[in-house]
């Protein structure tokens, strides 16, 4: 048991340096950062959690204790970016991952001057926001399942956040259930097992056995703007172009956009049409990679119009991403930072001042 433990933990640090080794081959490295980063702190763990607690009371071992430490903030990282094109870190999360790395570093390093008594309180909040953010990336992954229009992804969410958010659960609840004292020795044997195979399952999912996997869930997002009328169709031979002339109907002129509880199988509904042929749609010929950029294309459309209108110069820009059918404030601040460089009211500022400067047209 004594040698088997060791091995199965270089095994491991060595699955993960092979898995970048063939990442650096292939290119690719900024579109797969999240992903580095989360098998980094992978390795950390391996090295961090041996029996032996060299982490712990080697002050030079502090980078692998930061690594460890963030993996669940890295792990809801990765959910975001892979399974909704979400790039945008709120102030929250910051703060979650400060603090959730600075009581793990208070309660698990040794050399550090801590009251014996207040270690079990800062490694219960550590634990705390740990669960806050593979919970969350749990949530995220249900939420917005429906809205991804890559097959490939919404089947592999269960796997790369399924599957590994919910045996990061089960590997935090073990360690508040023992607090600081060692696992049993077939207990921590049967975690370094599990995690290596998970670590091999992936490696063969997201490489060589499996491209499209790795292409479904790292292709860059398109940050197009483009709504169905603004790519023209070759001819009247191609079978999708009655389709997207509908589609255009119904989000242009009728505005179905405007509803805030607009979903694939509403507007497939509408269309008259199954919902795989509307996700194929969309995803093919307009592409948009998720429904909620589509829509939120035509609601960024009339709110842009709107607030460019000097009659409409006093009414509230809430009220315009309200009334276009935005649910909040927050993501339409986002959206719309993310396909215009500024934030809504520079944008009116900047539409207002124009208008102001525009010469009087001559009489007669």
């Amino acid at each position: 048991m004594n040698l088997i433990e060791p091995l199965l933990r270089g095994a491991g640090i060595a699955m993960v340096a092979l898995l970048f080794l063939v990442i650096a081959a292939r290119g690719g490295w900024r579109l797969r950062a999240d992903l580095l980063l989360m098998l980094t702190c992978v390795a950390a763990y391996l090295a961090c959690s041996s029996p032996a607690r060299l982490c712990g009371t080697e002050p030079g071992a502090l980078p692998l204790v930061l690594a460890a430490l963030a993996f669940p903030f890295v792990f809801w990282r990765l959910a975001s970016v892979v399974l909704e094109d979400d790039r945008h870190i709120p102030w929250l999360a910051w703060t979650g991952a400060a603090v959730m790395v600075t009581c793990g570093l208070l309660a698990g390093l040794d050399y550090l001057p801590v009251p014996q008594h207040w270690r079990p309180v800062f490694s219960g909040l550590n634990k705390v926001v740990a669960i806050g953010f593979l919970g969350s990336a749990g949530v995220r992954a249900w939420c917005s399942r429906e809205g991804d229009l890559i097959d490939a992804r919404r089947r592999l969410r269960w796997v790369v956040v399924g599957a590994l958010g919910f045996y990061s659960l089960a590997v935090i609840m073990v360690e508040i259930y023992l607090q600081r004292a060692a696992p049993p020795p077939w207990l921590d044997l049967l975690n370094i097992s599990l995690i290596d195979l998970t670590l091999l399952v992936n490696a063969v999912l997201l490489l060589d056995m499996r491209p499209q996997a790795q292409e479904a869930l790292f292709k860059p997002a398109a940050v197009s703007g483009k709504t169905p009328e603004a790519q023209p169709l070759p001819a009247a031979v191609d079978a999708d172009a009655v389709l997207i002339d509908r589609l255009a109907i119904l989000m242009r002129d009728q505005h179905l956009y405007r509803d805030p509880e607009l979903s694939v199988k509403s507007l497939a509904l509408a269309l008259e049409v199954p919902e795989y042929v509307l996700r194929r749609l969309i995803l093919a010929r307009l592409g948009h990679r998720h429904f909620a950029t589509f829509v939120n294309d035509y609601r960024l459309q009339e709110v842009t119009a709107r607030m460019a209108d000097p009659a409409l110069n006093r009414r509230p820009i809430l009220t315009l991403a309200l009334e276009a059918g935005f649910g909040s404030i927050g993501p339409f601040n986002r959206f719309f930072r993310e396909r215009h460089g500024m934030t809504p009211s520079e944008f009116r500022e900047r539409c207002m001042a124009a208008s102001a400067n525009l010469p009087m047209p001559s009489p007669g």
